[in-house]
């Protein structure tokens, strides 16, 4: 059983990352799970008419409840009406009610849009690398123009990484939970992956790039797993050219951590890739919650 958080602002763009979060359950998942649609709102400033306060404070509660209700049915007519959605609405801060869900609902993915600009103050796009770099959750953002594959399903996954700084060597220090993630995540979606080395463009000496690869494979054996080194210099466009060639449905990153050498290059890097990807981006926290 899967459980999919998915935020929304009721924006176009939140309105298509809630259908794509719907697609999901429905066809890749077959239904084995729910989905949550959460908006958040800010409760009107006090005045001195207490009781009009609260009333416009209830009014509001009751409209954006309606809206979501309104959205789930919509989502059950367009995508498949055997669909578990449960609708949230809360006046606390986006982030923390989305911790405390992912936390007491046992969240396994959060779909949010690349853009927003609707009701309630929440802007889902300028909170959109907040979100997948401190939730502490997978969280997938899926772009405007990017349609759920459904006759096929999410295939191939592209891991796009630095794996310089990650040796295979029993002295180095590595992430304990790092590889489980990964696999689980990948495994949970039945996907392949493909790892794309994103590194710097000094040529590595033969033996080393191999050793890397052959400790890549190991912790990655029990998933199907191809590995790859990016031809061009231009990390984002390399990454998008990758994609296109091989008909991917997924870019994986993780957002740069100053304590974990393995994330993607630059924190610039993984703005670039989640605004201009033609593909939903599946970002990882570097650690569990964290």
């Amino acid at each position: 059983m899967v459980t999919i958080l998915a935020p929304t602002d009721f924006s176009l763009n939140a309105r298509h990352a809630t259908q794509y979060a719907a697609k999901l359950l429905a066809h890749q998942f077959h239904n084995e799970g729910r989905m949550i649609l959460l908006h958040v709102f800010e409760a009107p400033s006090a005045i001195s008419e207490y009781e009009l306060n609260m009333l416009h404070f209830d009014t509001m509660k009751t409209y954006i409840r309606e809206r979501l209700e309104e959205r789930k049915n919509e989502l059950k007519t367009e995508v498949d009406r055997h669909l578990h959605i449960e609708c949230v609405a809360t006046n606390e801060g986006l982030l923390e009610h989305i911790r405390r869900i992912c936390a007491h609902a046992q969240v396994d993915f959060i779909t949010i849009g690349l853009t927003g600009s609707g009701m309630g103050n929440i802007f889902l796009g300028s909170h959109t690398i907040e979100i997948a770099q401190h939730a502490g959750y997978p969280v997938i953002t899926v772009p405007p123009r990017a349609e759920f594959p459904a006759e096929r399903g999410i295939r191939k996954i592209v891991f796009a990484c630095d794996f310089s700084a990650v040796q295979p060597d029993s002295s180095t220090t590595q992430p304990v939970d790092f590889f489980e993630r990964v696999r689980k995540v990948v495994q949970l979606l039945g996907a392949e992956l493909l790892v794309l080395y994103v590194g710097s463009a000094r040529k590595e000496e033969d033996n080393e790039a191999e050793a890397r690869r052959r400790f890549l494979q190991e912790q990655f054996s029990d998933l199907p797993v191809s590995f790859h080194r990016m031809a061009s210099r231009h990390v984002v466009a390399g990454i998008r050219d990758f994609v296109r060639d091989q008909q991917a449905d997924m870019i994986l990153i993780i957002p740069q951590q100053q304590r974990w050498p393995g994330s993607l290059l630059k924190m610039k890097h993984t703005r670039a890739v989640l605004f201009r990807s033609t593909v939903p981006v599946l970002t990882l926290p570097a650690s569990v919650h964290d």
